[in-house]
């Protein structure tokens, strides 16, 4: 999609920070704007509709043209979920601006609290709230294999949704992606039994269910595990895990720790990332791969590894890091 909405060096697309770096990679490749709007961290990571028209207004005025906003639901790396009000002020914006809404959805199914509310759930309210107020919004959404209780990420399969686009121009999208090499046969079977899975009555739906809800409570129970260990931490602020794969805490590190890793030539949350790594053997990613605001430091974590003993091998290790740099 990102290739043919970037008609050329100046089009932007609007990116969500922090982000998946895939995005950010594609527009550079492309030769286009990534045209950054930042999450509210205080808010659990929920869109804030004054950054996101104050990002359009400024890449407008240098000459961007902006033609979509993408939006990820649940997040990555924050595991935030948004809210049915933050979805509707993203399409309302998005409608009265022209923009194209790239919903990527890829960890619907890893929701903790609450349920999932798709885009297109809240554009259809907003359609029958609204009779044709919103019949020309133009939404893209997405949704994966590789993540939720399937988890088959090595199959690469997935599939996106158009809603409301003029068909010359769904057919020319077509003509686009059939060009390219299709997926493996078995990541396509994986996405027919994703979309269809077993259903009450069939013969494989007792094991299917028992299957999902234990990769679900294990996930989620991991999740809370790592969000207890994260309380018990010194300077460590973690919004309650709400979904997909990842916590993204803030860690407020000592002066002394900043200044060493300035002396190896290093960012902060690198430096207490790589020595998280070779004394616990747990890999986090440090929260300047996936941008964050000035002056803020985080680290993404996964969940999936089994049990929850390393938790506390992190909890031991930040001890004695903070103890060294007091």
């Amino acid at each position: 999609m990102l290739h043919i909405l970037c008609a050329s060096p100046e089009s932007g697309i609007l990116i969500p920070i922090p982000q998946y770096p895939l995005y950010t990679a594609t527009l550079s490749i492309l030769n286009a704007h990534c045209v950054p709007y930042y999450l509210e961290e205080s808010h659990a990571w929920g869109t804030d509709l004054n950054s996101i028209k104050k990002s359009l207004t400024d890449a407008r005025a240098a000459g961007t043209d902006v033609r979509a906003i993408v939006v990820v639901n649940p997040g990555n790396p924050t595991g935030a979920t948004l809210s049915p009000d933050d979805i509707r002020n993203v399409l309302k914006f998005a409608a009265a601006e022209k923009l194209v809404v790239i919903a990527d959805e890829v960890y619907q199914t890893n929701v903790f609290i609450g349920s999932f509310v798709s885009f297109k759930q809240g554009l259809r309210d907003l359609q029958k709230e609204a009779p044709g107020a919103y019949d020309h919004l133009e939404l893209v959404s997405l949704h994966s294999i590789s993540k939720g209780m399937v988890g088959e990420c090595g199959h690469r399969g997935g599939y996106l949704e158009l809603v409301g686009f003029d068909p010359l121009v769904v057919e020319q999208i077509y003509k686009f992606i059939s060009i390219q090499l299709c997926p493996p046969v078995l990541g396509q079977c994986f996405v027919e039994m994703m979309v269809n899975p077993p259903v009450e009555g069939d013969p494989s739906y007792e094991l299917y269910r028992q299957e999902y809800d234990h990769i679900f409570l294990g996930l989620k129970q991991r999740a809370n595990a790592l969000f207890d260990a994260f309380k018990l931490m010194e300077g460590v602020e973690c919004q309650d895990p709400a979904g997909a794969m990842y916590l993204f805490p803030t860690i407020n590190l000592p002066p002394k720790a900043i200044e060493q890793a300035k002396k190896e030539g290093r960012s902060p949350d690198e430096m207490y990332c790589s020595r998280l790594l070779d004394a616990t053997g747990v890999c986090v990613v440090p929260g300047s791969g996936f941008g964050q605001k000035e002056g803020t430091l985080h680290f993404r974590t996964t969940f999936l590894a089994a049990g929850t003993e390393w938790t506390g091998r992190i909890v031991e290790f930040h001890r004695a890091f903070m103890a060294e740099f007091s």
